[in-house]
């Protein structure tokens, strides 16, 4: 067989490297080792040799998802995490050469991981671990004044629209997973009754150096979604009053200022247009 071009190389490399075994071709690439020396190489030198990279890349894969998702860890175990580490690696290759973004989809993958599947909460924490990261690396945002909308029509308002802080992340959870994750910052970290307590709406973001994550009001915290789906004042807020409707939650129309008003003070928004 003719030495392979360097596509159909790499593909050989990624096709034995990842797996628990040699694949098919396993055979092949070893020879290829053996061959591009001028050292006499053994079957089991060449073996070690495609280990080394075997090895290696499982290792910097596993760490790469050991230091996004810490706190799951911590929950599981450095022993299940790593085996959990090792078969979503195998299911899912970097689709990047960075690896800021890698891994989340094992947010989803570890829930459906065997000795995880009955953790029913670790999929949220999981999310809120990788939208922590996502806002930790995102672009710092502009400053937004409120001030300049004394400038707008009273009767032009409800038309704004706002931009939101490109590191902004919107989350909803069942579970308390904010006091999950700050439980788990500590070294000594409190037992938490999951099943008793109350769900969150959390904004996850960094609005200067440090993330923030912030546990809203269900009302304001849907006004906000709406608002980062790029609705105006008036359509949002209409789907709040629908929302609220829906799951009786009081509300009342001198409510839209106040929440606003505190949106604005977390420096959520960079900056808004008006509609022609």
């Amino acid at each position: 067989m003719n030495s392979p071009k360097l596509a159909q190389y790499q593909a050989l490399m990624n096709e034995n490297l990842l797996s628990a075994q040699l694949g098919n071709t396993g055979e092949y690439l070893l020879s290829l080792f053996e061959n591009k020396t001028d050292i006499e190489c053994s079957d089991e030198e060449a073996q070690l040799r495609l280990d080394i990279y075997r090895n290696n890349v499982i290792y910097s894969l596993k760490s790469a998802l050991g230091e996004l998702y810490p706190v799951v860890k911590r929950l599981i175990g450095n022993d299940c995490f790593d085996g959990a580490a090792v078969e979503f690696i195998r299911q899912h290759l970097p689709k990047q050469a960075a690896l800021l973004h890698y891994g989340r989809e094992f947010c989803q993958f570890i829930v459906a991981f065997g000795p995880c599947s009955h953790l029913l909460f670790l999929h949220d924490v999981a999310q809120l671990e990788f939208d922590y990261n996502q806002a930790y690396h995102s672009a710092q945002g502009d400053d937004f004044d409120p001030q300049m909308l004394s400038k707008v029509a009273a009767d032009k308002l409800g038309e704004i629209t706002f931009e939101c802080h490109p590191s902004l992340q919107l989350l909803t959870s069942q579970w308390p997973i904010d006091d999950i994750w700050q439980q788990n910052q500590q070294a000594s970290p409190e037992m938490i009754d999951v099943d008793n307590c109350k769900g969150v709406h959390l904004v996850v973001y960094r609005p200067e150096l440090t993330v923030q994550m912030i546990n809203l009001d269900p009302n304001c915290f849907v006004l906000l979604h709406q608002l980062f789906n790029g609705k105006s004042i008036n359509d949002a807020w209409s789907r709040v009053i629908n929302q609220a409707e829906k799951y009786e939650r009081a509300i009342e129309d001198s409510e839209l200022g106040s929440m606003l008003g505190y949106l604005f003070s977390l420096k959520v928004f960079t900056s808004f247009t008006l509609s022609d």
